[in-house]
């Protein structure tokens, strides 16, 4: 299955194209799944391991964490140029159910359906090279949120990233401006979290010592 063959195709199509790929073995190498995308699907790759965290479900402890590392490589590759995807030699021979990633993919599938309606080509400069590379730096930084074990941080970061995704793919410059303004939002409410986080951090640390 060649998934990266049709310039044109709907992001929907090549996700379910991944959902149905038949595999002898449920359990794959990160390795193995980046090789099923083909060699320039970067945003692509970053969107089916954002997805998972774009979902207003409870999420799997440590979920994040593993999803967001794929993230950041992949996206810091955009940043640098690169053409084709690398990753270091451990963190793609992780081992994980691809049926499991299929199913959480499915649940998402309606939404990404639902934006494509009003998706389409235009303002291509803000999808030009220098746009992906811009676009990139700031889903490295969400990645980074992403990947730290704040509880219920993973929504706004993952949903960040995949509507970033889904812009690039579609080439849709006028919907990365709204994703643009959405982000400046989440960042904001993300370092208010981290900043209210620690506090309590300090002061639960603080209350501790008196009993010592």
């Amino acid at each position: 299955m060649a998934i990266m063959s049709a310039k044109h195709q709907k992001t929907s199509l090549i996700i379910q194209d991944i959902i149905d790929y038949p595999t002898a073995d449920d359990m794959v190498t990160l390795g193995e799944f980046l090789k099923m995308l083909g060699d320039r699907a970067f945003f692509l790759a970053i969107i089916l391991f954002s997805l998972p965290n774009s979902l207003p479900i409870p999420g799997i402890p440590g979920f994040s964490t593993i999803t967001g590392l794929p993230i950041t490589f992949i996206a810091l590759q955009v940043v640098l140029g690169h053409h084709v995807i690398w990753m270091p030699k451990k963190l793609a021979g992780k081992r994980f159910s691809r049926r499991g990633l299929a199913r959480i993919l499915g649940k998402a599938m309606p939404s990404i359906i639902f934006l494509e309606r009003f998706l389409t080509p235009r303002l291509l400069f803000v999808s030009s090279n220098f746009g992906e590379r811009l676009f990139a730096l700031v889903i490295v930084l969400l990645s980074l949120i992403l990947i730290m074990p704040i509880p219920g941080g993973n929504f706004l970061p993952g949903l960040s990233i995949s509507l970033i995704a889904l812009g690039m793919l579609e080439r849709d410059g006028l919907f990365l401006l709204a994703v643009a303004g959405f982000i400046i939002g989440t960042l904001g409410l993300m370092f208010e979290i981290i900043t209210l986080g620690l506090a309590w951090m300090y002061e639960m640390l603080h209350w501790l010592g008196s009993f010592f």
